[in-house]
């Protein structure tokens, strides 16, 4: 079977190539290379017999060449934390660039099309449980356009008959990934503090158990034209997820805490201000928002149509990721 993946060299793309690749598959990655991981990325998908198109999604003049002989897409690429980016960029490439994919997909006969959007179409839900019927009420310019994108894909496969699938995933972590590195350097140095109680929960998955879950959207018939979230077995407060990194790290949990809705207003004067001069903020509203986020997620349309069920529970994702960080040399070895 031949792939297509955009996005193919960041985190969850990377990690599904592998798969993919292991499984006998060939793949084709439609990405750019931005950082020190995609160029690491791409040089290990390369030496696995990947091929590599490196270019935008937003390039429609890659996407026949792209789609040649493909099987299935995985449109994964997006606009996603760049704050120094006028909007119209995010429609173009998160909407417009989906809906020319998707064309051109029907057009090269691919045979499955798997989308993925985002928790964030939901909006900053707080304090209850949500599944795949919450109604679209996305917070910033990267919900709106991922929920633009998901519901036009998703009147799409309902419209032509086009095999279109759509996942959420929650927040996913694992080796790979860099994002909680920050987060466990600052820990072990005695250097975090919550902006609030830090007692907001937050739902995680573990990258292993998303790739399965996208798989099964690829595969299962039953998938068609329907949206799955796919998030871990449980969420957690941040307090103890911080907690189970410290007990890693072998290091006393954070207590410092500071006023989050002053951080909050500081962060917004600080984007506001950064924006025109094109540059990006050290701090923005999107990133203070991680301490106080407080969600959950019901997975039981994907276990029932999907088949799927994540295996892997917080603290053995968390174990996991902080020896990959270790082995990696991003975090200090025990007593170090």
């Amino acid at each position: 079977m031949n792939v297509l993946i955009t996005g193919g060299t960041g985190f969850i793309g990377s990690r599904l190539a592998i798969r993919l690749i292991d499984q006998g598959h060939r793949v084709r990655l439609l990405s750019l290379i931005k950082t020190k991981a995609e160029r690491e990325n791409a040089e290990e998908l390369g030496n696995r017999g990947a091929e590599l198109l490196e270019a935008s999604v937003a390039d429609r003049s890659m996407h026949e060449q792209a789609l040649r002989d493909v099987d299935v897409v995985h449109h994964i690429a997006a606009l996603m934390r760049e704050a120094d980016v006028p909007d119209s960029m995010f429609w173009d490439v998160n909407v417009r660039a989906t809906q020319d994919l998707v064309h051109a997909s029907e057009r090269a006969g691919v045979r499955r099309f798997v989308y993925c959007s985002s928790i964030g179409v939901t909006g900053g839900v707080r304090g209850r449980r949500v599944d795949e019927t919450e109604p679209y009420h996305p917070a910033n310019i990267y919900g709106r356009t991922k929920a633009a994108a998901e519901e036009w894909v998703l009147a799409r496969a309902r419209e032509s008959g086009f095999p279109l699938s759509a996942i959420r995933p929650a927040d996913v972590y694992g080796p790979g990934d860099q994002r909680y590195v920050k987060m466990f350097r600052m820990i072990q140095k005695g250097r975090f503090f919550y902006l609030g109680s830090g007692r907001g929960r937050r739902h995680m998955i573990y990258i292993d158990d998303l790739i399965d879950g996208m798989l099964a959207a690829q595969e299962r018939d039953e998938a068609v034209g329907q949206v799955f979230i796919l998030a871990g077995p449980s969420p957690i407060a941040l307090r103890e997820l911080a907690g189970l990194m410290a007990a890693e790290l072998h290091v006393r949990p954070p207590w410092l805490r500071l006023p989050y809705w002053p951080t909050w207003l500081a962060s917004a004067v600080v984007q506001a201000v950064a924006k025109p001069l094109g540059v990006q903020p050290p701090i923005y509203p999107r990133r203070v928002e991680f301490y106080h986020a407080d969600y959950e997620f019901d997975t039981a349309k994907a276990r029932d149509v999907l088949g799927w069920t994540p295996r892997v529970d917080v603290g053995d994702g968390i174990r996991r990721t902080l020896d990959a960080y270790r082995e990696a040399g991003l975090v200090d070895p025990p007593g170090s």
